[in-house]
């Protein structure tokens, strides 16, 4: 069976399983069948039209298709590449389709051209080819895995849950690879779900270890915004209370890492 592919990058050349594979003639998804039923707002169908060159379905993992029990949780996991036009991930584009996929969990694949990486404008421009028309670029093409999870809800706080989109570094798409552990669904999505954020396959404590990682980002922004205060402060006074603030705020970024 010819699996489907995005460019470079198959199911097979991911390392999964060719059991969870789709076949080629099944992997071409319409970006149109995305923003026109129902009808999304001017920006985001640009933001289809313009940054996305194609969607493909490039893996199904069901209990069937790799081997596992079912999950508590998680029902399928959809692998989806995207060739995109824009040197940074559609992260808006993703967020709506897994918002119109929500009974599914789904990792993205993002594919782009080495030299949008680089600002290279070529990589924009059409050239005639027979008749038709095709994409200039360097044919060196990048890989990004991307996730949406569900953020915990804090102790004490109420309201609708949050989500948020993770994307991992951006790496050679030759060398992208993912790796499917775990006894059940649920915990292969989580160990998926850790390739992507951190690049290990280790999903055990996951939302404890995303929290960490969000209050190391925190305490960074905070102690670059407090280092300058303290430097353009005059006042004697005022340069003492931003100093014990910035004492304070880089111990328990030492206590973190």
């Amino acid at each position: 069976m010819t699996v489907a592919h995005c460019e470079t990058v198959s199911a097979i050349s991911l390392g999964l399983p060719q059991t969870c594979a789709i076949p080629e003639a099944k992997g071409t998804l319409p970006k149109q069948m995305f923003y026109l039923k129902p009808p999304v707002s001017a920006r985001l169908k640009q933001r289809f039209v313009g940054d996305v060159d194609s969607i493909t379905m490039l893996a199904l993992l069901r209990p069937n298709t790799i081997g596992v029990a079912q999950g508590a949780k998680v029902r399928e996991i959809l692998v989806m590449g995207i060739k995109q036009n824009c040197p940074g991930a559609p992260v808006e584009v993703m967020e709506h389709i897994a918002k119109l996929r929500s009974s599914s969990n789904i990792l993205f694949v993002c594919l782009r051209d080495a030299s949008l990486a680089k600002g290279d404008n070529t990589s924009n421009v059409t050239v005639e080819y027979d008749g038709g028309t095709a994409r200039k670029g360097s044919g060196d093409w990048q890989c990004a895995f991307a996730v949406q999870r569900t953020l915990p809800v804090r102790a004490g706080h109420q309201g609708e849950a949050q989500t948020q989109t993770y994307v991992s570094d951006w790496q050679a798409a030759k060398d992208a690879t993912l790796s499917v552990n775990g006894d059940t669904l649920d915990h292969v999505w989580q160990n998926l779900c850790a390739q992507a954020i951190f690049g290990d396959s280790d999903g055990s404590d996951l939302d404890a270890r995303l929290a960490k990682q969000a209050a190391i980002a925190e305490l960074t922004a905070q102690i670059t915004k407090l280092e300058g205060d303290h430097t353009r402060a005059k006042d004697g006074t005022k340069r003492n209370e931003i100093f014990v603030k910035l004492h304070k705020a880089r111990k328990q970024l030492e206590a973190l890492q």
